[in-house]
């Protein structure tokens, strides 16, 4: 089942419609009265140890169905997911973070793999953070690289 066909997340935010609509996000003056908040979500993922490269191309399926991943670094037993949400406040960010990646579809993919990790980050604490530079939007990357 692709992301956009979800019927189990609360919303579609404008940054996530445009990402499955691959087309760019631009603001318009007339959504100013429906204005979201943009919150810098990290997801973590872990469990036992799997071969690096069945992790890599597992993490690439799931990033084309969520096509909104700014980046995703991983090793054997873990991936870190990184995107951006609009979302009304840390709390929804929050229960779109679980239901997009706490999935059984997920967790197909990664046998034995559960979420271990959620960091949700307002913009101002996102760019004031010492979060991994990101070189291609969308870069799926080891740890140590």
């Amino acid at each position: 089942m692709s992301i956009g066909s979800r019927h189990d997340v609360p919303s579609t935010s404008c940054v996530r419609r445009a990402a499955l609509e691959q087309q760019p996000y631009i603001s318009r003056a007339d959504d100013a009265a429906d204005a979201r908040e943009l919150w810098f979500v990290t997801v973590t993922v872990g469990g036992g140890a799997l071969a690096q490269n069945e992790v890599r191309e597992a993490l690439e399926r799931l990033s084309v169905e969520r096509a909104f991943v700014v980046s995703i670094r991983y090793d054997r037993n873990c991936a870190q997911i990184r995107y951006w949400d609009e979302c009304d406040d840390a709390g929804q960010a929050t229960l779109q973070a679980l239901s997009l990646w706490g999935s059984a579809e997920v967790f197909d993919e990664l046998p034995g793999w559960r979420v271990s990790g959620l960091e949700v980050l307002d913009l101002l604490s996102a760019q004031h953070s010492g979060s991994p530079r990101v070189y291609a939007l969308g870069e799926i990357v080891p740890f140590d690289e």
